[in-house]
């Protein structure tokens, strides 16, 4: 057994120091084609051959990992054993369960070596337990995808990968983390490869680039809209965007020059000054305030350099931080459930992808209240190419992947594998090493509305410094999607504090975020709780059946009293759009209006019978006009007729166009669950 390990170590080793004596090769960013190129130099005819100790820290090969800094994990923090993944953690996302759920490609070979792009290899891992299981996606490569958090906690997963070309795809998808399950959105009008996702303040998701130059808009009813008039050319490299306070999406790089971008209508961009002198191709960024971004690293070679962008004002101002011990490039930055903000791995080389003997193995912090960097412990595993980080509800950081390019190939290095690091604030500062007491939330909402008041139960309520939402995490190539830092405002009571919601969704889109409280600069295990609109009033929303994706729908748009609804592809039109109507004096309960003909949506003849056709009839204030919303969770609820208890139900769980609608006996059936806009 030993021999035969060491006969599949030896060649990777030799490799590597084949390498090393000649020099690395300065890899170009994908941005630039570099994969593309890779494939035509008969990558494609290799086989993987992962080296298990490429990426592992040895002091002997660098200079800098022979100094690392030592210390109690109170002042450096400390990082768990490697743990073991089935999939090379590339794209990663916290779910509102706890889990995450990660992908990669079609295989441990560079993907342009693969001529089938049909599936993608995808796992759920549970940090509880961890444990994983497999989600692998049917029919598409969702390799180079951009992805960010609807607001009813799924992930809307936008483009990915075509073929041996790397052409992107047009096709979106979306993960339930109630099931476990992958489904089908709608598609792209353009394919896209390398695109970047930002949740917005209605709910949508902005996709912008990953190859052409329009950008486009998921909108809430299902289907995609294209911003015609907000062209703006990007390499295929991912745009580093966040929704900003003033409801528009802010582009803080990799380029230049700043702007903001209005989605309304068909878009417009507003042009601002340039960020710095400074090149941030495979740099990293983080919403770590309130209109706040940190920027850092990036270029070939890659800087130590950060810069702070106050957008506050409404036009963005760039100030100098502190430069960071290490320059980096490949690497990650993760705000911490305290604010601060933590940068781990990357490479300090000429290499555009990997050089394992330039690997950043110590992660160090930033604080934002001194503008100042301090080192922490260093990994066993150098994250590179194709690596992640992200926090977890308890306060951790997990890391992982590296891999999965030529070069990395060449140089075995497949890191199908994650670490864990858990910052210094969770250690006792007494040296000892001992874990901190941690504050306990012992009671919150499960969802909160925006500029709300709300109490959470805590036994240190008398002592808590500070409350915050961060938004789960949802990192790729140094960028993470969906990553922001939400300080909240609180009053101390009895047992219990008093805290304010974001004061509108332009500060905290709609969705899930962990709740942190600090107690003598230790956090609390976050609860997750789901920021949103007011549902005590009337709304507007579509109706998207669970089993086939499709909109509850008036036929032909018809303005006439007696005509049946039926499911129909989501299409945008006023014929799917609802208004939900309160009905006085009766808890979640509404009359649903038309938009398209302003008549209610009706159970015919006020009927009691299963099968009796749901219809739309000109409003008139009767109890089979009249429907309950029980929810299912994950943005899914039942519709319940008041005056018979039945459900609103698609026939046969069809899954055909023009399937018609009745009600029927309220069960667990997919076929009686809508999502809806709250």
């Amino acid at each position: 057994m030993q021999g035969n390990r060491w006969s599949a170590i030896l060649p990777g080793i030799v490799l590597g120091m084949i390498l090393s004596a000649v020099g690395a090769s300065p890899a170009r960013a994908h941005g630039d084609g570099v994969e593309g190129k890779l494939a035509s130099q008969g990558m494609k005819k290799l086989e993987a051959t992962a080296n298990p100790e490429a990426g592992l820290r040895r002091n002997s090969r660098n200079a800098r990992v022979s100094n690392l800094v030592q210390g109690p994990p109170d002042q450096i923090g400390q990082w768990s054993a490697i743990i073991s993944a089935p999939v090379v953690p590339i794209f990663v996302s916290l779910l509102p369960n706890g889990n995450v759920v990660m992908w990669d490609s079609v295989g441990d070979a560079p993907t342009e070596s693969f001529p089938t792009h049909n599936f993608t290899r995808a796992a759920v891992w549970n940090p509880n337990n961890n444990t994983f299981v497999r989600v692998d996606v049917s029919g598409y490569n969702i390799f180079c995808a951009g992805f960010a958090h609807l607001a009813d906690g799924r992930l809307f997963v936008a483009g990915g990968n075509k073929d041996a070309s790397l052409n992107g795809i047009r096709q979106t998808h979306i993960f339930d983390f109630n099931t476990n399950s992958w489904s089908r959105g709608p598609d792209m009008a353009y394919e896209r490869w390398y695109p970047s996702v930002a949740s917005l303040p209605n709910g949508e998701q902005f996709v912008m680039a990953g190859g052409p130059n329009t950008h486009e808009v998921y909108q809430t009813n299902n289907v995609m809209r294209t911003l015609t008039t907000a062209v703006f050319g990007h390499n295929r490299e991912y745009p580093f965007i966040q929704t900003n306070t003033d409801g528009r999406v802010f582009y803080a790089g990799p380029r230049q020059q700043m702007r903001s971008l209005s989605t309304a209508g068909t878009g417009s961009w507003q042009a601002f000054g340039n960020r710095d002198g400074f090149d941030r191709s495979y740099g990293s960024y983080a919403m770590y305030d309130i209109g706040r971004f940190l920027v850092t690293g990036g270029g070939t070679p890659p800087t130590n350099t950060a810069v702070v962008i106050n957008t506050s004002s409404g036009s963005p101002s760039v100030s100098a931080t502190s430069n960071s011990i290490y320059a980096r490039r490949q690497h990650n930055v993760t705000v911490l459930a305290d604010g601060t903000v933590l940068a781990t791995g990357g490479l300090s080389s000429n290499a555009g992808l990997v050089d394992l003997n330039a690997g950043v193995y110590a992660a160090e912090v930033w604080n934002p209240a001194t503008g100042q960097w301090r080192e922490l412990a260093s990994a066993q595993v150098t994250r590179q190419y194709h690596s992640v980080a992200m926090l977890l509800p308890d306060g951790r950081v997990m890391t992982g992947g590296g891999g999965i390019c030529g070069d990395c190939q060449r140089l075995g290095y497949l890191r199908k594998d994650i670490e864990v690091f858990s910052p210094p604030y969770l250690f006792r500062p007494d040296g000892s090493g001992q874990l901190a007491t941690r504050p306990t939330i012992s009671s919150a909402p499960t969802a909160v509305s925006y500029g709300q008041s709300f109490a959470i139960s805590t036994p240190q309520a008398a002592t808590i410094s500070k409350a915050a939402l961060v938004r789960l995490g949802a990192p790729t190539h140094g960028q993470d999607m969906d990553q922001r830092y939400v300080p909240l405002s609180f009053t101390r009571g009895s047992g219990q504090l008093n805290i304010t919601a974001p004061a509108n969704a332009n500060i905290a889109p709609p969705g899930f975020y962990m709740l942190f409280v600090i107690n003598n600069g230790t956090p609390s295990i976050a609860r997750m709780v789901n920021v949103r609109a007011s549902s005590g009033g009337t709304f507007n929303s579509t109706a998207v059946a669970r089993h086939s994706n499709k909109c509850l729908d008036v036929p032909g748009s018809q303005t006439t009293d007696g005509v049946q609804l039926q499911q129909w592809p989501c299409n945008g039109t006023n014929a799917q759009n609802f208004q939900f109507r309160p009905v006085a004096g009766v808890a979640n309960t509404y009359n649903i209006v038309n938009v398209n003909s302003n008549k209610c949506i009706d159970v015919y003849g006020a009927s009691t019978s299963n099968g009796a056709a749901i219809i739309q009839w000109s409003c008139h204030g009767g109890n089979n006009q009249q429907f309950r919303r029980e929810s299912f969770g994950g943005g899914y609820y039942r519709l319940v007729a008041r005056h018979s208890n039945k459900c609103i139900d698609v026939s046969g769980v069809s899954l055909s166009d023009g399937a018609k609608v009745h009600q029927w006996t309220c069960g667990n059936g997919n076929n009686q669950q809508w999502r809806l806009a709250q």
